[in-house]
């Protein structure tokens, strides 16, 4: 990797929309991970953040001997005008609610050696107070990738919150795609996923700790709306790698659709309104079996069950955005086909199997369910 005297080794690009208080703990740990690492290093922050907290940010970056840009608000188009103003060979992407660990420069800088890595991704640890969402969310498969450096010794993807990248391979690749719908998501998985097509790798590096606080990964609204853009990214992804989607047994969302077309016009011929809540029962039935099928090998505590059930309900807010996004753009491929970003973990694995046994035995309890009630109400 060539490096150009007198220029930075490594480039750190934050971008950020206010937040000016986990700036300042995010400061204070770059300055000791630049102590570590004793070469140069050059920092740009990149804001969208209204007036006087713009000059508050401002203000520290001077403080911290950082770069300060204004840009509008698209994390995106920030993270590619990181790239553009960068003289490092190597671009580290942080979030600006995370904090760095003093030894995160020296992991991603040393982890290159070889001409075939083009990234580096290391660990994300959450740290602060834990609540009952986050609990919810702990439960599903959202944060796998954070953890990827741990497991596997080369990733097909990275987060943005602690991967870097060489910048000619970045520029070569396209960076980041800026023609995606919405202001984020899904771009670190694209751009790793063309960094890896391109026939490069990104190296696991699981001594790069970074730091992501649980204090943004809170609140049910936000987390649901944040679930269902991922679905609705999940789409898009499934449009620009049709190499990597696959088949897959029906979902959730097309199981549903599929019960509502043949049961609601039974339940109008027969006169019968029972047949046509045939769909709402299976869907309770199944997301309840599966939370059941799934808490039974983690735990026997009753609240590992409703935390199981939460993450499921999170799951199928994510397929019904990727299914309504495809059907916004004229597309049922959502619901009986799916794309791989990586190979599945054991975990993976037996939530899989349970989601099918759900299904398969959620029908016919609905129907029996029905048919008691049905006979109930024929004796009343």
């Amino acid at each position: 990797m060539e490096q150009v005297e007198g220029h930075p080794s490594i480039c750190v690009v934050i971008p950020t929309h206010g937040r000016y208080h986990l700036l300042i703990a995010l400061f204070e740990s770059l300055r000791a991970a630049r102590e570590h690492f004793q070469r140069p290093v050059e920092v740009f922050i990149i804001d969208s953040s209204p007036q006087v907290t713009a000059e508050r940010i401002e203000a520290i970056c001077s403080e911290f001997n950082a770069h300060y840009i204004r840009h509008r608000n698209n994390v995106r188009e920030k993270r590619n005008l990181g790239i553009e103003l960068a003289r490092a060979p190597v671009i580290l992407f942080v979030d600006s609610d995370c904090v760095l660990t003093p030894a995160v420069l020296l992991e991603h800088y040393r982890s290159y050696g070889e001409d075939s890595i083009a990234g580096v991704v290391g660990v994300t640890q959450f740290v602060g107070k834990s609540s009952h969402i986050w609990r919810i969310i702990a439960k599903t498969s959202f944060l796998n990738a954070f953890s990827y450096a741990e497991r596997l010794e080369f990733a097909p993807w990275g987060p943005t919150c602690n991967i870097s990248y060489r910048k000619d391979v970045l520029e070569a690749v396209g960076k980041f795609d800026t023609s995606f719908p919405f202001r984020l998501g899904g771009d670190d998985t694209d751009l790793g996923l063309r960094v890896t097509a391109a026939g490069y790798k990104i190296r696991c590096n699981p001594q790069a700790i970074v730091e992501h606080t649980r204090e943004t990964w809170s609140g049910i609204r936000l987390i649901g709306r944040r679930v269902f853009r991922w679905g609705r990214m999940h789409f898009h992804m499934m449009q620009k790698h049709p190499h990597r989607v696959f088949v897959n047994p029906p979902t959730i969302p097309g199981i549903f659709l599929l019960l509502a077309l043949l049961f609601a016009p039974l339940g109008l011929v027969g006169q019968s309104a029972v047949w046509a809540t045939i769909p709402l029962v299976w869907l309770f039935l199944d997301l309840n079996l599966e939370s059941l099928l799934i808490s039974h090998k983690q735990g026997r505590q009753p609240t590992e069950f409703f935390y199981t059930l939460g993450s499921r309900i999170l799951a199928l807010i994510f397929q019904v955005g990727t299914v309504l996004e495809g059907i916004k753009n004229s597309s049922l491929t959502p619901l009986y086909k799916d794309i791989s970003y990586t190979p599945p973990s054991s975990k993976g694995r037996r939530r899989g199997v349970a989601q099918i046994w759900a299904m398969m035995l959620a029908f016919p309890l609905a129907i029996l369910i029905l048919v008691i009630v049905q006979l109930i109400f024929r004796n009343v």
